[in-house]
């Protein structure tokens, strides 16, 4: 049989929440009870907070630690396309100059026939 037992640290005032399993000690042939620990409970709500898991925080931390991985990757393959997205930019630049300059000598050569 088990139940939820409340325990409040008197120095503190903070209340914690147990649930105690009740079993039989066939050596000792009495009742024994083992608590496992719940959470805090929220003096306002009384509500219990859950508590937390170290195998949950690791799960989450490896998990963290790939997703930063991948993230890391796609930041570096951005970085390489915006290089090269610049010297695309930089060279059609420079071809428009060209271009322009060839425009406005046209224009002179046509304004002189004129």
């Amino acid at each position: 049989m088990s139940c939820i037992v409340y325990q409040t640290n008197k120095k503190t005032g903070i209340t914690y929440a147990y649930e105690s399993i009740s079993y039989w000690d066939k050596e000792k042939q009495q009742p024994r009870s083992k608590r496992q620990y719940l959470g805090r409970v929220d003096d306002e709500t009384g509500e219990i907070i859950p508590k937390h898991d170290k195998k949950l925080k690791s799960q989450a931390k490896d998990a963290s630690s790939k997703e930063l991985g991948n993230l890391l990757s796609e930041m570096e393959e951005k970085d390489k396309l915006i290089e090269a997205l610049s010297a695309d930019n930089k060279r059609l630049k420079a071809e428009l100059d060209i271009a322009y300059r060839k425009v406005s000598k046209i224009k002179c050569i046509c304004e002189d026939f004129v």
